[in-house]
């Protein structure tokens, strides 16, 4: 997806591979260079300020427009309690022709846009996640400028097609400290290990979902914090077999989670580095257990998942969980196979093939840095347009195709080529939020 030819710009993509993953990149090459945590001051571009935030990795909505933020620099996850007065309705924003396949570009170059906003330059910019507000649509990203010990996060929204500094000064915030991270001596081969202390964070049901790893002996850890925070916590350690490994795992931390119920239970569906898609029931993850997660899919070696969504097909009208991956596009599974899959069997030899629900995946042609639903119809995406590789934009994809036939060439690009999905009569159409 990265053009090479564009020196020091960073997606999600290189930072699974290079430590910035979860928005912490840059924030860690300040804590190496000797940036002292508990000293720092709020990071602050032209007066203005990111609030308590030492980094701004991945994020999530709650209940009452409250927008979770991962702060792996702060050791923390924080609760900004974002005022009406914060977001803006996109009411009127045209998102395209969704019976034609056309999709629009919300916001074109927008890391140089965002470096605009930020004083820097598009190198110096670094997109870590992205999040809609539903209610509003109103498309928020975390993001991190410099390096080094004036690195500056800060919380951008989408406004009508302009990136707008989120004002947090006067937002009420609330945190709760992630404890044991690794510490910042501590390395994997490639990166230190503090990079993944905060992988993923999802609300659910009055609780707030949050993985990576922990400097204890089993490394990969979830932790369950009620929110509103009271300083309780129940934590776990999870581990998986991993049959393209073939061995049980304890240290690879879940990358990518989400909740959903079974047979009327609640479940956790995760997706790790290497892609095997597990399966633990919520009521396992108790404080201090020791979890081992089922199998249930492998999605493919080799690869990393970047996003975790499930949506509805607005033509058969059932739910879809979607997986995009850094380097296979995207892998789409039925809801209710998630519901019925045996788990793979375990202690087996290394198994480089498709397992359980890998085998029955539709692979979709989505390569996109980061994306979430927007509404029934459309998703937002950030990528680089295939046919403008040096250009990062904000756009938008139909659904449940999740195909722009701007893309490329087409057959049914040609005049008189196939109309197969009845397109052509509705080439004048806008659709609106």
């Amino acid at each position: 997806m990265n053009d090479p030819s564009v020196p020091g710009m960073r997606s999600r993509r290189d930072a699974l591979g290079l430590g910035a993953m979860s928005g912490v990149g840059l924030a860690l090459a300040g804590t190496f260079l000797g940036f002292d945590r508990a000293h720092a001051a709020p990071a602050n571009t032209s007066g203005r300020s990111a609030g308590p935030l030492r980094s701004a990795g991945v994020m999530a909505f709650g209940p009452d427009n409250v927008l979770f933020v991962a702060d792996i620099a702060g050791s923390a996850v924080y609760a900004l309690a974002l005022r009406d007065t914060d977001l803006t309705p996109q009411t009127g924003v045209e998102l395209g022709n969704f019976h034609n396949f056309e999709g629009v570009d919300l916001v074109r170059s927008l890391d140089v846009k965002l470096a605009a906003l930020l004083g820097t330059t598009y190198d110096n910019i670094v997109i870590n996640d992205m999040v809609v507000h539903q209610p509003t649509k109103q498309i928020l990203l975390s993001v991190e400028r410099g390096r080094g010990p004036d690195v500056i996060p800060a919380i951008v929204k989408v406004n009508h097609g302009q990136p707008e500094l989120l004002q947090l000064d006067g937002v009420p915030v609330t945190q709760v400290p992630v404890p044991n991270e690794p510490d910042i001596s501590a390395r994997l081969e490639f990166e230190p290990q503090l990079v993944y202390a905060i992988t993923d964070i999802k609300y659910y049901n009055g609780e707030v979902f949050v993985t990576g790893i922990s400097n204890q002996r089993f490394a990969s850890t979830m932790h369950r914090i009620p929110y509103p925070f009271t300083g309780r916590m129940a934590t776990s350690a999870v581990e998986i077999w991993h049959p393209t490994h073939g061995e049980f795992e304890t240290r690879a931390p879940i990358v990518r989670q989400l909740i959903q119920e079974v047979r009327g239970e609640p479940h956790l569906f995760a997706v790790y580095a290497c892609t095997p898609l597990v399966r633990f029931p919520l009521a396992a993850l108790k404080d201090g257990a020791h979890v081992r997660g089922e199998t249930i899919g492998e999605l493919g070696y080799g690869s990393n998942p970047l996003d975790m969504l499930i949506f509805n097909n607005p033509f058969d009208h059932k739910d879809y969980l979607l997986v995009t991956i850094d380097v296979r596009g995207a892998s789409q599974i039925a809801v209710a196979e998630l519901e019925t899959a045996p788990p793979e069997p375990t202690g087996g030899p290394i198994d480089f093939g498709p397992g359980g629900l890998g085998r029955t995946q539709r692979n979709l042609p989505i390569r996109a840095e980061h994306m979430a639903i927007l509404n029934p119809r459309w998703a937002v995406v950030i990528w680089r347009h295939p046919k403008t590789a040096y250009r990062l934009d904000l756009g938008t994809l139909m659904v449940p195709y999740f195909f722009d036939r701007r893309l490329g060439m087409s057959e049914m690009n040609w005049p008189d080529g196939p109309d197969p999905f009845q397109y052509r009569p509705h080439r004048n159409e806008i659709d609106r939020i």
